[in-house]
């Protein structure tokens, strides 16, 4: 597995909870381990010799690792759990866990999942070495330490995702073959056959199905989770790192922090208390599609993405915000660079592009506008919804950025807003009726609701098929300075701090002559209380299109000195970063 995709998995849901103490007798941490040999060979392995120092800081600190029993019971019912818990897992059936951890489970009385891969115990990779058998596993079971968990039948491994040849999860992709993408039906049927086939080898072996799927690579989605229920699987275990509180989601989409490096004490100990959440400030730029697309060569568009990559690296960029509409000038409309059946499709691009940039260590959010019609009309809420679940179900965003085009046009008299306004007052929607304030403050109301509304649709629509994804929502630093236009606007700072990872104020129309000022009034205004600094992100202009010039790198760096004095952590460029 590429190192890149690993270390985005530890790293989707850091950038959530960026400097938020997790404290980990509020929930459980699990631990994923791999193999354990007598030198840690690769990135996965641990030695014997770390692996015991592990287990004794455990005890030596207060930890007590649950079982899967213990698990399902606390994020079911909230039952107790012993102070400090943590629960352990092992992935892929290597022999070690045999003959080098199941020893030190018994020494130490600890419990732990252990995840197999059922096709594997009958042909394995070559380089995966030596595996457990069925007798091993049967003697492991019976001694009440281990539990048993599917990591799939055969479905640990890629499938190609797009027409470039890029490579996705099995058991989360829709795949791309013979020049078309795989149904959502083909998708169901394929995965339904392999969770199937892996219960019944268990049962087969062990008389019984067992309880838990571990997703390989932590990749799935819901349409397979809604397979794994059927299956009799019970919980449902991924990767990202994390605490894990009662609730259905710690349930059937458990967090775990993947232990990798061979960590010392001192680094596993700060794994524990975070689940595997690391402190990673953002700091993010624009790539516009448009600007490196050459829609004769892939090879140059390849080489136009090498260049953004290496300016990327060069000035710390850790997550790329992708705009994968174009426009359309000459027909005033817009077209996509994914696969989709909405809108017309540019190039089926964007998944190749996010791809390449997921695999070299970076995040990846996709935008794009998102109401260029009425939000109350009913055909064109359906368009949005179908839009964003393409791009969820034919590409792989670790984040959507929904910009501040997600906001209510200041009068709206549409055929659908006039039904809606006549069904709420039983009036018709005209200028001289909404003179009377209380009516002009209702239907505002009415409206942010819509908003909200269109806004949830579309999040459910992503999250079909990426239930992690992470949401960002811009706001206009008008808005924020200016709370009247806010209100008429509909954008509710308060809420999107609620319900959004991030909210991105927008600085670029903020006035030149007082934008010192209103860079630490917009600061002070945005981090009041103890997480605001973690969700909010300050996206600072680099080109003045008024001047047609690039904004010094003294200018810029002044913005970012101001807004860090104030604690902002979190910054996003646009359109790109220069030092």
């Amino acid at each position: 597995m590429p190192k890149g995709r690993i270390i985005l998995l530890v790293l989707i849901l850091q950038l959530v909870f960026s400097s938020f103490a997790l404290a980990s007798d509020k929930g459980v941490p699990i631990l994923c381990y791999h193999d354990v040999g007598g030198t840690a060979n690769n990135e996965y392995t641990v030695t014997k010799e770390t692996l015991i120092n592990h287990f004794s800081y455990l005890k030596a600190n207060g930890y007590h690792p649950i079982s899967l029993e213990q698990y399902m019971a606390f994020t079911k019912e909230g039952a107790p759990l012993p102070e400090k818990p943590v629960m352990i897992t092992f992935d892929d059936g290597y022999i070690s866990f045999y003959n080098e951890v199941f020893p030190l489970l018994k020494q130490y009385n600890y419990p732990a999942v252990f995840a197999i891969v059922g096709s594997w115990l009958e042909y394995a990779p070559s380089d995966l070495g030596q595996l457990v058998n069925w007798q091993q596993i049967r003697e492991m079971e019976a001694s009440g330490l281990v539990e048993i968990a599917s990591h799939s039948f055969r479905s640990h491994r890629f499938t190609v995702m797009n027409p470039q040849g890029d490579r996705g999860e099995l058991l989360s992709t829709l795949a791309y073959a013979n020049d078309r993408y795989e149904t959502t039906d083909e998708f169901y049927k394929r995965v339904y056959e392999d969770l199937e086939q892996s219960q019944k080898r268990f049962e087969q072996e062990l008389g019984h199905k067992v309880r838990a799927m571990v997703w390989p690579y932590g990749e799935y989605n819901l349409p397979a989770i809604e397979i794994a229920k059927k299956m009799g699987f019970e919980t449902m275990l991924a990767l990202g790192g994390g605490i894990n509180d009662v609730g259905q989601k710690s349930l059937v989409e458990a967090r775990r922090g993947i232990i990798m490096g061979n960590p010392n004490n001192s680094l596993f100990s700060s794994f524990v208390k975070s689940g595997g959440l690391e402190n990673k400030p953002m700091k993010a730029a624009y790539l516009d599609i448009d600007a490196i697309y050459d829609p004769n060569n892939l090879r140059a568009t390849d080489n136009n993405l090498n260049l953004a990559i290496a300016r990327f690296y060069k000035t710390g960029i850790n997550t790329v915000v992708l705009k994968v509409l174009s426009g359309d000038a000459e027909s005033n409309t817009e077209r996509a660079y994914f696969h989709t059946t909405v809108i017309p499709v540019k190039a089926d691009i964007f998944s190749h592009i996010a791809s390449r940039l997921r695999n070299e260590g970076f995040l990846v959010y996709a935008t794009m506008s998102t109401l260029s019609a009425t939000p109350f009309s009913s055909v064109e809420q359906k368009k949005m919804v179908d839009l964003y679940k393409d791009l969820g179900a034919y590409t792989y965003a670790d984040g959507v950025l929904f910009q501040d085009d997600l906001y209510l046009m200041k009068e709206d008299f549409s055929p659908a807003a006039k039904a809606a306004f006549q069904n709420q007052f039983g009036k018709e929607l005209t200028t001289e009726v909404l003179k009377d304030n209380s009516i002009h403050s209702q239907w505002i109301k009415v409206k942010m609701e819509t908003i909200e509304n269109v806004r949830t649709q579309l999040i459910k629509g992503v999250q079909t098929y990426r239930p992690y994804t992470l949401f960002a929502r811009s706001i206009s630093a008008e808005a924020l300075l200016d709370k009247n236009s806010g209100k008429e606007y509909g954008e509710n700072y308060s809420r999107y701090l609620h319900s959004y990872d991030y909210t991105v104020i927008k600085t670029s129309l903020v006035n030149d002559g007082q934008k010192d000022a209103a860079l630490r009034k917009l600061a002070e205004i945005v981090l009041v209380g103890s997480e605001a600094a973690n969700k909010v992100t300050f996206e600072l202009q680099t080109f003045d299109d008024n001047k047609n010039m690039w904004i010094t790198d003294k200018d810029l760096k002044s913005e970012i000195a101001i807004l860090r004095s104030k604690g902002v952590v979190h910054f996003v460029y646009n359109p790109d970063v220069g030092f």
